[in-house]
């Protein structure tokens, strides 16, 4: 069992800030208009400087706005997908109006680039109407998507734990007339798989849908029909932009879902909570539920590259000092405050790229790893005293 104590408590410490938005390592402005300008850069690993690689421009036609989602880099290709947003008209959408881009729009597709970001390939520059995307879905007419604003499952540096070599996805979705499905809202959260080529990742039919777990707990899955996806998680009204890390360590998959505190608002307060599986398509079960953190956080995410290299020991917080518990140590990547803007809980949270140190203080369960672990590293240093 993991456990994280709720933001006031979480272990945090401000690690660095970038003044531009930041997006699955990707940088990007906006102009809200029906053509999207994208300004990308790179990140330098020490995370120090940032390099300004080149513009794109994309088409938002038939709907309002295009956004970033799902970055990868493998191989020496860079996958980088788009989504849509839409802003409502009453009927048929389902009312109060949420007050920022409260219709999700499907996913466009992934563009490509093989020279680091300087050009790039891009499918669907235009979209010929609402169900022109690479899974057919479609917003429009109070329509609902299962892949909203999907993200890249982070398997570490060249998808180097993928359990089968492949890109995974999850996204928000929802199904009820009546859900308020927007960017940092749904009912639901779904999977999807594809081999990381450009030629796959670009074909909708190529690509696998998780369906469902059998008597047995074994994944289904189902090819080219998006309408048959169903979903990994469901929360009424209680899911939103969700991210998913595996941690090797652990040996776990830890699913973070941000979603609004109060229905269906999204210029207000978010929450955001952490789930834990053995396996990419669950079960998940609760760790935390942090109510207004940020207080207005969104695209919280845990980097593979920033997590710790084993399990520690630390003090109890509260405690006289004498109590200790393993703890893991890793950074939450998340933007916040975009709208909201009252006060940073915690601080240096704010509508930039926040990096904050954070750790999971674990069950008792774990202690017996930790003490294996510190006598196999205690072996390891003798041994090579000995040489």
């Amino acid at each position: 069992m993991l456990r994280a104590r709720t933001h006031t408590h979480i272990h945090t410490h401000t690690h660095t800030h970038t003044h531009t938005h930041m997006y699955d390592t990707i940088c990007y402005t906006l102009s809200h208009t029906r053509t999207h300008h994208y300004a990308r850069a790179r990140v330098h690993t020490h995370i120090k400087t940032v390099t300004q690689v080149g513009t794109f421009t994309s088409n938002t036609s038939p709907y309002q706005g295009r956004y970033p989602c799902g970055s990868l880099y493998y191989k020496g290709v860079w996958f980088y997908g788009t989504y849509t947003l839409d802003n409502p008209s009453f009927p048929p959408n389902p009312e109060p109006n949420c007050g920022n881009w409260c219709v999700q729009g499907p996913v466009v597709d992934w563009r490509t680039s093989t020279d680091q970001g300087k050009t790039w390939q891009e499918p669907r520059v235009n979209m010929t109407d609402d169900k022109d995307n690479i899974f057919g879905e479609t917003a429009k007419n109070n329509s609902k998507v299962k892949f909203g604003a999907p993200h890249v499952v982070d398997f570490g540096q060249e998808l180097e734990h993928s359990p089968d070599g492949k890109m995974y996805i999850v996204g928000h979705g929802a199904a009820r007339p009546e859900a308020h499905q927007s960017w940092m809202q749904g009912d639901q959260v779904y999977m999807a798989r594809v081999e990381p080529t450009p030629s796959a990742v670009g074909d909708g039919a190529s690509w696998e849908f998780l369906a469902g777990l059998d008597v047995h707990g074994n994944a289904q899955w189902v090819q080219g029909n998006v309408t048959d996806a169903a979903p990994i998680f469901t929360w009424n009204n209680h899911t939103g932009v969700v991210t998913m890390t595996y941690f090797p360590s652990l040996k776990k998959y830890i699913m973070v879902v941000s979603t609004p505190t109060y229905t269906p608002y999204t210029t207000k307060q978010f929450d955001t909570y952490f789930l834990e599986s053995n396996t990419a398509e669950g079960p998940f079960k609760m760790i935390t539920y942090m109510r207004e953190f940020g207080p207005e956080a969104y695209f919280v995410h845990f980097p593979s590259k920033f997590l710790a290299s084993g399990i520690e020991q630390a003090p109890v917080i509260g405690g006289n000092g004498n109590n200790y518990s393993a703890v893991f140590n890793g950074y939450l990547s998340y933007s916040a405050n975009f709208a909201f803007r009252h006060g940073a809980e915690p601080v240096g949270s704010g509508y930039h790229w926040s990096l904050q140190q954070m750790r999971f203080r674990l069950g008792k369960d774990w202690e017996e790893t930790l003490l294996l672990q510190q006598k196999s590293k205690q072996a390891s240093k003798q041994q090579q005293q000995q040489q």
